[in-house]
């Protein structure tokens, strides 16, 4: 629905609907007021310690204003305000650290590439790429669509299914390539597509992270190409297209300190540092000895921290086994809130649930976060530029 068309609708039905705001509402209201009144004061005291967005107020107003006509209008109304659009842009309202800094940044590019089928649209709204991963986001607009873009639903029969209008499938193209070219033969080595679904219900962010920090000779993505992206939906049989230009907007720090450590018949060693605004990389190789713990080298992860304890939220992680006990690893994580002195890589293993068998559910704690055993001696720091 256009902003023109929903101006429209909202203004027929104030006129159908004059009616004094209930008194609970009027509470609610003021009260909702207050506390603005309330955040500007605490802004001007607070404003050194942090900082304080100016679109709170526009936020909380457009929340007033949906409490206040939900309860006094028709449902009518209460669907076209569903389709008001939220302050800010996907990225910055994403859980994700390094798009909340490509949007601070002026980093993000528009665009501008839609498909439209049975009533239904797509199109890319933003797009980023330091040159470790391509993140763009997609909106989708229509009517009679389940709730969400992305993921399943749970029926009355309690089994899974998907609603008309959710991904069904997503593959892209670079400059009109498949994927596949830039493995360079290991399947296990093509780079890898993911999606999640965004803060409102009708967006998507995808991510896409090229295989070359695997040790082998993948080809690296260009530092601009176009990605055509083929998005399939529930329910409609038309695939829908979109364009998204790329182009590497940031100039990132690499080191490649070559760190080796030993311990009880295990090394790690950091191959390459590499970091962005957007993202922290890590190039990585894990050895253990012919007789070691076999599940525990399956089952190792890494941990990486700075010199204050914070550790860094891992985005994605890929591997690639180049003999029986060694494997390249590639890991990705969020990046620094504060540029640190110091990285600490601390490698461990999970416990599974069930011990008997090779794969399944990990083992937890009394707080239901994994149980971790550290590996001693397998811990490197390195200095940050």
């Amino acid at each position: 629905m256009s902003n023109e068309n929903l101006e429209k609708q909202l203004r027929e039905l104030r006129k159908a609907n004059t009616q004094e705001l209930p008194p609970l509402l009027r509470t609610r209201q003021d009260s909702i007021y207050a506390s603005l009144a309330t955040i500007v004061q605490d802004s001007g005291v607070k404003k050194k310690k942090r900082k304080i967005y100016p679109k709170i107020a526009a936020v909380a107003a457009a929340i007033l204003l949906s409490v206040m006509l939900t309860a006094i209008y028709p449902p009518a109304l209460a669907n076209a305000l569903k389709q008001l659009p939220w302050v800010g842009g996907i990225f910055e309202r994403a859980d994700d650290l390094g798009l909340q800094a490509a949007q601070s940044l002026g980093l993000i590019s528009r665009p501008n590439s839609s498909d439209t089928h049975e009533g239904i649209t797509l199109s890319a709204e933003e797009a980023v790429f330091d040159g470790n991963r391509l993140a763009f986001s997609v909106k989708r607009e229509g009517e009679g669509l389940g709730d969400k873009l992305t993921g399943v639903t749970v029926g009355p029969d309690g089994k899974l299914f998907q609603e008309k209008g959710t991904i069904s499938s997503a593959k892209v193209l670079i400059d009109g390539v498949p994927l596949e070219e830039f493995a360079a033969g290991h399947w296990e080595a093509v780079p890898y597509l993911s999606w999640i679904g965004g803060e409102e219900d009708n967006t998507a962010i995808f991510e896409l992270v090229d295989s070359s920090n695997l040790g082998i000779s993948t080809k690296p993505f260009p530092d601009q190409f176009v990605l055509t992206l083929i998005i399939g939906l529930e329910g409609i049989d038309e695939p829908f297209i979109l364009q998204i230009p790329a182009r590497r907007v940031t100039e990132n720090i690499i080191d490649t300190p070559g760190i080796r450590v030993q311990a009880d018949g295990w090394s790690l060693t950091l191959q390459k540092l590499e970091y962005s605004p957007l993202t922290t990389r890590l190039s990585l190789t894990l050895e253990q000895e012919a007789d070691g713990n076999r599940r525990a080298f399956e089952l190792t992860d890494f941990e990486v921290m700075d010199e204050q304890g914070q550790v860094l939220e891992s985005t994605h992680q890929s591997g690639f086994l180049s003999s029986d006990r060694s494997r390249n690893v590639d890991l990705l994580t969020e990046p620094f809130g504060k540029h640190p002195n110091m990285l600490t890589i601390r490698a461990y293993y999970n416990e599974l649930k069930d011990p008997g068998k090779k794969h399944g559910l990990f083992k937890t704690d009394s707080s239901g976060n994994p149980v971790k055993h550290y590996i001693n001696g397998l811990e490197i720091n390195v200095p940050v530029q």
